[in-house]
Protein backbone atom coordinates (compact mmCIF):
# COMPACT_ATOMS: atom_id res chain seq x y z
CA UNK A 1 0.00 0.00 0.00
CA UNK A 2 1.48 3.36 -0.93
CA UNK A 3 1.59 6.12 1.57
CA UNK A 4 0.51 9.67 0.63
CA UNK A 5 3.36 12.16 0.80
CA UNK A 6 3.12 15.14 3.10
CA UNK A 7 3.73 18.54 1.51
CA UNK A 8 7.08 18.79 3.26
CA UNK A 9 8.16 15.38 1.95
CA UNK A 10 6.93 16.20 -1.56
CA UNK A 11 8.91 19.46 -1.52
CA UNK A 12 12.05 17.59 -0.41
CA UNK A 13 11.67 15.16 -3.32
CA UNK A 14 11.71 17.89 -5.96
CA UNK A 15 8.17 19.20 -5.92
CA UNK A 16 9.59 22.67 -5.29
CA UNK A 17 11.21 22.55 -8.74
CA UNK A 18 7.84 21.96 -10.40
CA UNK A 19 6.23 24.80 -8.44
CA UNK A 20 9.12 27.20 -9.14
CA UNK A 21 9.11 26.32 -12.85
CA UNK A 22 5.37 26.94 -13.07
CA UNK A 23 5.72 30.35 -11.42
CA UNK A 24 8.56 31.39 -13.73
CA UNK A 25 6.78 30.19 -16.87
CA UNK A 26 3.55 31.91 -15.87
CA UNK A 27 5.45 35.15 -15.28
CA UNK A 28 7.19 34.90 -18.66
CA UNK A 29 3.98 34.14 -20.51
CA UNK A 30 2.70 37.69 -20.13
CA UNK A 31 6.00 39.12 -21.30
CA UNK A 32 5.95 36.96 -24.40
CA UNK A 33 2.44 38.01 -25.40
CA UNK A 34 3.02 41.76 -25.50
CA UNK A 35 5.20 44.08 -27.52
CA UNK A 36 4.86 46.94 -25.02
CA UNK A 37 8.14 48.82 -24.77
CA UNK A 38 9.49 47.51 -28.10
CA UNK A 39 10.24 50.02 -30.82
CA UNK A 40 8.44 50.20 -34.19
CA UNK A 41 10.60 50.76 -37.26
CA UNK A 42 10.37 54.33 -38.59
CA UNK A 43 9.07 53.31 -42.04
CA UNK A 44 5.99 51.59 -40.53
CA UNK A 45 4.80 54.43 -38.29
CA UNK A 46 1.62 56.25 -39.24
CA UNK A 47 1.33 59.69 -37.62
CA UNK A 48 -1.86 60.33 -35.66
CA UNK A 49 -2.10 64.10 -35.15
CA UNK A 50 -5.14 65.21 -33.17
CA UNK A 51 -8.05 66.48 -35.24
CA UNK A 52 -6.74 65.05 -38.50
CA UNK A 53 -8.20 62.56 -40.92
CA UNK A 54 -6.04 60.42 -43.18
CA UNK A 55 -6.71 57.95 -45.99
CA UNK A 56 -3.87 55.77 -47.18
CA UNK A 57 -2.78 52.30 -48.22
CA UNK A 58 -0.70 49.86 -46.21
CA UNK A 59 1.09 47.37 -48.45
CA UNK A 60 3.07 44.29 -47.46
CA UNK A 61 4.03 41.11 -49.32
CA UNK A 62 0.92 39.36 -47.89
CA UNK A 63 -1.68 42.04 -47.25
CA UNK A 64 -3.06 45.34 -48.55
CA UNK A 65 -5.15 47.61 -46.33
CA UNK A 66 -6.92 50.66 -47.74
CA UNK A 67 -7.72 52.55 -44.55
CA UNK A 68 -9.03 55.79 -43.10
CA UNK A 69 -8.18 57.10 -39.64
CA UNK A 70 -9.71 59.99 -37.78
CA UNK A 71 -8.23 61.05 -34.46
CA UNK A 72 -10.26 63.13 -32.07
CA UNK A 73 -8.45 63.56 -28.75
CA UNK A 74 -7.89 60.16 -27.18
CA UNK A 75 -10.21 58.37 -29.61
CA UNK A 76 -9.37 56.88 -33.00
CA UNK A 77 -11.83 55.80 -35.66
CA UNK A 78 -10.20 53.22 -37.95
CA UNK A 79 -12.01 51.87 -40.99
CA UNK A 80 -11.10 50.27 -44.27
CA UNK A 81 -10.77 47.10 -46.28
CA UNK A 82 -8.01 44.51 -46.01
CA UNK A 83 -7.29 41.88 -48.61
CA UNK A 84 -4.60 39.35 -49.30
CA UNK A 85 -2.09 39.95 -52.08
CA UNK A 86 -1.73 37.67 -55.11
CA UNK A 87 1.07 35.85 -53.28
CA UNK A 88 -1.56 34.48 -50.88
CA UNK A 89 -4.61 34.49 -53.20
CA UNK A 90 -2.91 32.55 -55.99
CA UNK A 91 -1.01 30.06 -53.88
CA UNK A 92 -3.52 28.98 -51.24
CA UNK A 93 -7.17 28.03 -50.91
CA UNK A 94 -7.78 28.60 -47.20
CA UNK A 95 -6.71 31.02 -44.46
CA UNK A 96 -7.49 29.11 -41.24
CA UNK A 97 -5.84 31.71 -38.97
CA UNK A 98 -5.42 35.46 -39.30
CA UNK A 99 -4.89 38.18 -36.69
CA UNK A 100 -4.54 41.89 -37.39
CA UNK A 101 -3.32 44.30 -34.72
CA UNK A 102 -2.30 47.91 -34.41
CA UNK A 103 0.53 49.17 -32.28
CA UNK A 104 0.14 52.58 -30.66
CA UNK A 105 3.49 54.30 -30.12
CA UNK A 106 4.88 57.44 -28.59
CA UNK A 107 6.75 60.03 -30.68
CA UNK A 108 9.96 57.96 -30.51
CA UNK A 109 8.21 54.82 -31.79
CA UNK A 110 8.08 52.97 -28.46
CA UNK A 111 5.01 50.74 -28.26
CA UNK A 112 2.57 51.90 -25.61
CA UNK A 113 -0.09 49.30 -26.39
CA UNK A 114 -1.12 46.80 -29.03
CA UNK A 115 -4.73 46.09 -29.95
CA UNK A 116 -6.35 43.29 -31.90
CA UNK A 117 -8.54 44.47 -34.77
CA UNK A 118 -11.62 42.49 -35.80
CA UNK A 119 -11.37 41.29 -39.40
CA UNK A 120 -14.45 39.24 -40.22
CA UNK A 121 -13.63 36.86 -43.03
CA UNK A 122 -14.60 33.48 -44.32
CA UNK A 123 -11.14 31.99 -44.51
CA UNK A 124 -11.27 32.46 -48.27
CA UNK A 125 -8.06 34.17 -49.44
CA UNK A 126 -10.07 36.00 -52.13
CA UNK A 127 -12.46 37.63 -49.66
CA UNK A 128 -12.14 41.20 -48.46
CA UNK A 129 -12.15 41.96 -44.75
CA UNK A 130 -13.96 45.10 -43.64
CA UNK A 131 -12.48 47.00 -40.71
CA UNK A 132 -14.48 49.33 -38.49
CA UNK A 133 -13.10 50.09 -35.03
CA UNK A 134 -13.41 52.90 -32.52
CA UNK A 135 -10.35 52.71 -30.27
CA UNK A 136 -9.35 54.51 -27.11
CA UNK A 137 -5.74 55.69 -27.39
CA UNK A 138 -3.29 55.34 -24.51
CA UNK A 139 -1.83 58.61 -23.18
CA UNK A 140 1.15 59.83 -25.22
CA UNK A 141 0.09 58.21 -28.50
CA UNK A 142 1.72 59.83 -31.54
CA UNK A 143 1.69 57.01 -34.13
CA UNK A 144 0.21 53.69 -35.02
CA UNK A 145 1.51 50.73 -37.03
CA UNK A 146 -0.15 47.62 -38.44
CA UNK A 147 0.99 44.14 -37.45
CA UNK A 148 -0.39 40.77 -38.51
CA UNK A 149 0.11 37.04 -38.46
CA UNK A 150 -1.68 34.24 -40.22
CA UNK A 151 -1.52 30.82 -41.76
CA UNK A 152 -2.37 29.94 -45.35
CA UNK A 153 -3.22 26.43 -46.50
CA UNK A 154 -3.73 24.62 -49.77
CA UNK A 155 -6.74 22.48 -48.87
CA UNK A 156 -7.09 20.91 -52.30
CA UNK A 157 -4.87 17.99 -51.34
CA UNK A 158 -2.33 18.87 -54.03
CA UNK A 159 -0.31 21.16 -51.78
CA UNK A 160 2.22 18.59 -50.75
CA UNK A 161 2.95 17.71 -54.38
CA UNK A 162 3.43 21.37 -55.30
CA UNK A 163 5.33 22.17 -52.12
CA UNK A 164 2.84 24.70 -50.74
CA UNK A 165 0.88 22.92 -47.93
CA UNK A 166 0.72 25.14 -44.83
CA UNK A 167 2.54 28.48 -44.75
CA UNK A 168 2.73 30.89 -41.84
CA UNK A 169 2.95 34.57 -42.78
CA UNK A 170 3.43 37.66 -40.64
CA UNK A 171 4.73 41.18 -40.32
CA UNK A 172 5.69 42.54 -36.94
CA UNK A 173 7.53 45.81 -37.66
CA UNK A 174 9.60 46.08 -34.52
CA UNK A 175 13.31 46.86 -34.19
CA UNK A 176 15.20 43.82 -32.92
Amino acid sequence: MSKALSIAEWMKRGGWLLVASSIVLTGCQGALLTYKGSKVRDAYRIALADGTQRSARYQSPDLTIDYQVLRNGDELQLSGVAEYTPRIKNGFTLIPDFDLSVFFTDAQGNILEDRWIATPGSGDPNSQMRISEKLLLPPGTANMAFSYSGRARDSSGAGKDRGSGDMPFWQVPIVR
